[in-house]
């Protein structure tokens, strides 16, 4: 329930237009007497002229909650072991990709050129290898734009730093870092 609807907002608008409603009409039944004493003079009522009512307000949109930084890298984690390639290489910094490229090089896997071929690449390896996606996330710091994350592969004992922002409403990993190796 929205905080706008929560406070009233809606009734009191109505009732507002309906006791105006209500003293219009009073108002025009009325009846006056004259100062003469000559008797009671009835005043005739007015043609009622439609009273606006106030019309309803129509209620915010609900936005979703928002998504953690652990959910979102939870997100970018499944895609990638996919692999969901466009979402995975939309959630990764195209610096952070070319980082990453250059890593598998000198990891001794060639032939990588895009963030694709990359993603399609690890998903297939993970998968031989069979290793699980499993991991723990310690947040080290989150605002609603930045996120530190502490990770842990918890197949392989693989363990570092990722650092995330988020511009609209997604999450987008800026590093990786690889601070201890299982």
């Amino acid at each position: 329930m929205t905080a706008w609807r929560a406070s009233g907002y809606g009734k009191t608008a109505i009732t507002a237009a309906s006791f105006a409603l209500i003293m219009t009409l009073a108002s025009c039944t009325a009846s006056t007497e004259s100062g003469t004493g000559a008797g009671t003079e009835t005043a005739k009522p007015a043609a009622a002229s439609p009273t606006p009512v106030a019309p309803e307000t129509p209620e915010p949109a609900e936005t979703e909650p928002s998504q953690s930084a652990t959910d979102g890298f939870r997100e970018w984690l499944e895609a990638s072991r996919l692999p969901d390639v466009e979402t995975a290489c939309a959630r990764l910094t195209p610096e952070l990709v070319t980082r990453m490229i250059a890593e598998l090089e000198a990891n001794g896997v060639t032939g990588i050129d895009s963030c694709e071929q990359m993603i399609a690449t690890t998903a297939e390896l993970y998968r031989s290898l069979d290793q699980s996606s499993d991991v723990d996330i310690a947040v080290q710091e989150e605002t609603g734009t930045d996120a530190t994350l502490f990770v842990t592969y918890l197949a392989s004992g693989d363990c570092g730093t990722v650092v995330m922002t988020r511009p609209t409403t997604e999450w987008i990993i800026t590093d990786q870092s690889t601070e201890c190796a299982g």
